[in-house]
């Protein structure tokens, strides 16, 4: 349902009128047809009978006669027609002018120094434009401004509403009377009735004259009728001048008593127009303006607009744009839309019509964690234009970051030239094999040409780990899939893993490829504690008694766990069938990052669920980001090695992902999709201090048929990323965790942090202090809240910021009572998407379509419409379409009153003054 308007709604006027309300009962012809022919009936008849009386009277008398009876019953007619006076209050509807300002990522580029074009970023010169000129002032005179802004949200956002100032709050009425014109309409009133009281007089002269002449044989009565005329006219005169101004009583006048003034009836101007208050506080443009978003979806946000302005006092929408539309609604759609309605679009069109000369770092990509001796590859990618055939140098420099080295220590480990092409995205790579453990930051250098037009992207730097031990990881089966069986044999030739088995199925003595073969789930927490990560395929959860399991839930909420959970056909539909009195079951359910459905559900059947055909994954954005899933090396290539997958044939079905948890793909078979979503395939969350995985089947063998290694880099970033944890803590009283160690600008950033005090027992505290290292060097404290206790363990904290910034943040939170001494310290590296930095120059096409289609204008640059002298052609483009609409009231009571007593005046004077010569001149 599209929201409510905000408008400003002023009463500018009141208008008085006559009506008569049986006009609006009257509605069909037929109605007045009957009424004017009964009228000349009635008027006929009273001619034809008094013409019988009119023979033997001089013609002014029979004329009097008639013409008092037909008065008379015109007044009866009038109180049939019942004529009424209302009042109409006018009410204004101030115009609207909506500005649209674009705050995606590309208004942020500074463009070359040109003529006309500033050196300040794009969102800058807009911020100049409105804080240094009087745009805002002038369109506040004709209209009511409202500021939005969009990005890659499918709607815009409201900034600030700026009501029509008051000053110039003009109203097509006429101006209400004041106080003093009130008063002044006294003398006119006065005046009239001194004139009603003058012809009644002088009817009673002209009376008494025929009186006296009546007898002689010449006269003819016209001297009766002159003062029947002047008879009815004072009364007239005297009945209008008093329904003019029903508040003064009839009995005063009669009585002589004059009022001294009168008080105007009509009724004033209500404070609505207060409303139109100017802001105490100018708005800061500056601070609200600032380019963040990662898409620019122009389309949706116009056609979000036009469909809440839709029969509004719009009167345009001004887009304040690089027009670079590339997500969503195309703008050219919603223009005719605009059209139709009619809503004129105004563009102004900011930033460069060529593309800026500038070679940039788009990404550095290096394993978060390596082994001492192991080598690894630094992947730069360089995106470049206008500098296409230009050749450049990249340096790869380290740093070794440990306790007592010098920060400012560098080694240049590597040189190498590149060939830059505008056309896509250049990679280059240099091999590293550190030899001892530690903490190490790359950065990578480019020695630009002089034409680039922005140094601040020639360098990025990104932290690795060596650490020393390798990954101890457990794998249980509740048989030999085939699943189990390529991990198994994956393990055993790692040199970095080591791998143990529990086969429940497994007869003792059996041979198979592990460093350790185990008959029974650890009993000991030494024994359990040991290993980083366990990989669960279609296990058998009957097997492990009360304690095994208590010790589980410890072991991935206390100790860092890493727990992958993979479905199948024969145990897991078993046990999620269970009875829910042993607690054993409500453990392992809390485990899992998904919601089973019941034994008791009529959707349980569900949770069996295979098909014919194979059907690919469907990633979520989450999961197109998580690098723990990538299949190559970069997103792209990503992408085309899961698009070629053919996909898997099952799944166990589950309700949904729990609060909190991530879900990363889901089942692509829209046949079987439930509640409008597909099903849970991949999807985690964090248990404590620990990382819990769910794959809903175990078919991910089948990426081999596409490339061997795509199965095995699978499960070997999944296996680290899920033990991180462990092999990353910085301290024994605590760990820090974040979701994603790699995102894009705009995304939310989550952290944990899992501590315990100095018994080693779990922090009892309300938060937490850290700080927060942006990419800029700026420091800014971080409070971490603990975790609702239904939701995750004692002593669990968490905190979400979002990445506003391109760079490596950094969270350093000190263990408590350590006195500073001991920190976790955790990264996050934030890239830019390459969505609004593809094609940055400004899109005149666009921007000039949309005005030319709905009647606007398009201006280049904000000195087009910010003069420095005299007013904005902005302003006198853009014309006030204010809604101006009546509110009949209620019928004057007064007035009724007033007009009852002078028909009843005027009929029975008429009636009485014609007996009384009917009397004179002895007539029936």
């Amino acid at each position: 349902m599209i929201d409510q308007i905000p408008c400003v709604v002023a009463i500018s006027g009141t208008r008085t009128f006559l009506e008569f309300s049986r006009w609006h009962q009257m509605t069909q012809w037929s109605h007045w047809m009957l009424l004017i022919v009964v009228c000349i009936v009635i008027v006929g008849y009273v001619s034809w009978l008094y013409r019988r009386d009119y023979v033997e009277l001089q013609p002014g008398v029979a004329a009097s006669l008639l013409l008092l009876r037909i008065f008379a019953f015109v007044g009866i007619l009038l109180v049939f027609l019942g004529l009424e006076q209302r009042r109409e209050k006018q009410l204004t509807k101030d115009s609207r002018v909506i500005l649209l300002f674009d705050t995606s990522l590309s208004m942020g580029i500074h463009d070359a120094p040109q003529a006309n074009i500033a050196t300040s970023s794009r969102l800058q010169q807009v911020v100049n434009g409105l804080t240094q000129s009087k745009l805002i002032h002038d369109l506040r005179r004709l209209h009511h401004v409202i500021a939005y802004h969009f990005d890659q949200g499918s709607t815009p956002s409201e900034l600030v509403s700026l009501p029509k100032l008051v000053e110039n709050h003009k109203t097509s009425a006429e101006p209400l009377p004041t106080a003093k014109q009130s008063n002044a309409a006294y003398p006119r009133f006065r005046t009239w009735f001194i004139v009603a009281m003058l012809l009644f007089v002088s009817g009673l002269f002209l009376s008494l004259i025929y009186g006296f002449t009546s007898s002689a044989a010449t006269t003819t009565g016209w001297q009766l009728l002159t003062a029947v005329c002047l008879f009815l006219g004072a009364l007239a005169i005297g009945a209008t001048t008093h329904l003019r101004h029903p508040e003064v009583q009839l009995g005063l006048l009669i009585n002589g008593n004059w009022p001294t003034q009168i008080e105007f009836r009509e009724e004033p101007v209500t404070a609505a127009a207060e409303s139109h208050v100017e802001p105490a506080t100018k708005f800061d443009w500056a601070a609200n303006l600032k380019p963040a978003g990662t898409e620019t979806r122009l389309g949706e946000s116009l056609r979000y607009l036009v469909d809440k302005e839709r029969g509004g006092a719009i009167a345009a929408i001004v887009i304040f744009s690089d027009g670079n539309s590339n997500a969503g609604l195309k703008p050219e759609t919603v223009a005719h839309l605009a059209q139709s309605i009619p809503i004129p679009l105004f563009a102004v069109g900011l930033g460069s019509e060529k593309r800026p000369v500038n070679v940039r770092i788009a990404d550095l990509q290096v394993p978060s964690r390596v082994f001492p001796g192991d080598a690894f590859t630094v992947s730069g990618f360089l995106q470049s234009s206008g500098l296409a055939g230009r050749t450049v140098s990249v340096q790869l420099l380290a740093l070794e970051d440990n306790p007592g080295t010098d920060p400012a220590k560098t080694t240049v480990l590597d040189e190498r030239p590149v060939r830059l092409s505008d056309d896509e995205i250049v990679s280059v790579k240099f091999e590293v094999t550190p030899s001892t453990p530690g903490r190490y930051v790359y950065q990578l250098n480019l020695a630009a040409p002089p034409e680039d037009q922005n140094a601040e992207d020639n360098r990025k730097q990104s932290i690795v780990r060596v650490v020393e031990r390798n990954n101890q990881v457990l794998l249980i089966a509740g048989g030999p899939t085939r699943e189990y069986r390529f991990v198994r044999n994956l393990l055993f030739r790692d040199q970095h893993m080591s791998g143990h088995v529990w086969l429940q199925t497994g007869l003792p003595g059996m041979s198979q490829e592990a460093d350790q073969v185990i008959e029974e789930f650890p009993d000991l927490p030494d024994d359990l504690f040991s290993y980083d990560a366990i990989l669960a395929f279609d296990i058998d959860w009957t097997q492990l008694n009360q304690h095994q399991v208590e010790l589980l839930e410890r072991w991935v909420a206390e100790k860092a766990g890493g727990l992958v959970l993979i479905a199948g056909t024969v145990h897991t539909p078993h046990w999620t069938s269970l009875q829910q009195d042993d607690s054993r079951w409500s453990t392992i359910r809390a485990l899992y990052p998904v919601v089973f459905y019941r034994e008791s559900n009529a959707a349980f059947h569900l949770s069996q669920s295979g098909s014919e055909q194979a059907w690919p994954l469907d990633f979520t954005r989450h999961g197109l980001s998580a690098e723990f899933l990538w299949l190559d090396d970069t997103a792209e290539r990503n992408e085309q090695a899961w698009a070629a997958f053919e996909g898997v044939y099952g799944f166990f079905a589950t309700k949904q992902a729990k609060p909190g948890a991530q879900v990363y793909a889901r089942f692509s078979d829209p046949a079987i999709a439930s509640t409008g979503e597909l099903p849970v395939y991949l999807a985690g969350h964090f248990y404590g201090a620990g990382r819990v995985f769910y794959i809903a089947s175990g078919e991910l063998w089948r990426l081999r048929s596409v490339d061997e290694k795509y199965f095995e880099q699978f499960y070997t970033k999944l296996i680290r990323y899920v033990s991180q944890g462990r092999l990353l803590r910085d301290s024994s009283r605590g760990l820090l965790m974040v979701e994603k160690e790699r995102c894009l600008l705009g995304d939310t950033i989550v952290m944990h942090a899992v501590l315990s005090d100095s018994q080693h027992h779990p922090l009892s505290s309300e938060s937490v202090s850290a700080v927060l290292v942006s990419p800029d060097g700026q420091r800014r404290d971080l409070n971490l809240q603990a975790t609702a206790k239904e939701m995750s363990q004692a002593g669990t904290f968490s905190v979400q910021f979002t990445a506003a910034m391109q760079g490596d943040y950094r969270v350093e939170l000190p263990i408590p009572d350590t006195a500073g001494e001991e920190f976790l310290v955790r990264e996050v590296t934030v890239r830019l998407p390459d969505l609004e930095i593809g094609h940055p120059q400004r899109n005149d096409s666009t921007l000039k379509q949309l005005t030319q289609i709905t009647g606007g204008k398009y201006y280049v640059g904000m000195n087009t419409i910010t003069p420095s002298q005299g007013t904005s052609p902005l302003v006198g483009a853009i014309l006030p379409q204010d809604q101006i609409t009546f509110i009949p009231g209620a019928a004057d009571k007064q007035f009724d009153r007033v007009l009852m007593t002078w028909i009843l005046i005027l009929v029975s004077f008429a009636l009485s003054l014609e007996w009384l010569l009917r009397r004179l001149h002895r007539l029936a």
